[in-house]
């Protein structure tokens, strides 16, 4: 019986702890970004950078913002902005209510998935 292990590869994180970003490579092909802390409008162009190489890379992306405390709208908008470049390959996990709540206003709301896809 063989066993598939996902490689987990460490994109970034700043000095002092508040934001970070891990990518997660899948054996079937697809991958996890992974936000923790703020992502505020300093942390929008690695966000953007690390997406757009998951999404060109990736059968499917799943963003998971579980981690995240804040998200600035900025930031909010460059996930939404990636899944029209990369069309049907960007779900988001965002279970925090404030999180949730500027996609949704942004119109993002079915790009949220209440679980990772198997």
């Amino acid at each position: 019986m063989s066993t598939s292990i996902a490689t987990m590869e460490h994109t970034l994180q700043d000095d002092d702890g508040t934001f970070g970003l891990d990518t997660l490579w899948n054996p079937d092909g697809s991958s996890v970004l992974r936000a923790f802390g703020e992502l505020d409008m300093s942390t929008r162009a690695e966000v953007v950078h690390t997406l757009d190489r998951l999404a060109s890379n990736s059968a499917r992306v799943t963003v998971d913002l579980s981690g995240v405390s804040f998200v600035y709208s900025g930031v909010a908008n460059a996930i939404i902005d990636a899944t029209y470049v990369h069309p049907g390959k960007i779900d988001v996990v965002a279970p925090a209510r404030s999180v949730r709540m500027v996609l949704e206003v942004l119109g993002a709301g079915s790009l949220l998935v209440d679980t990772f896809r198997s």
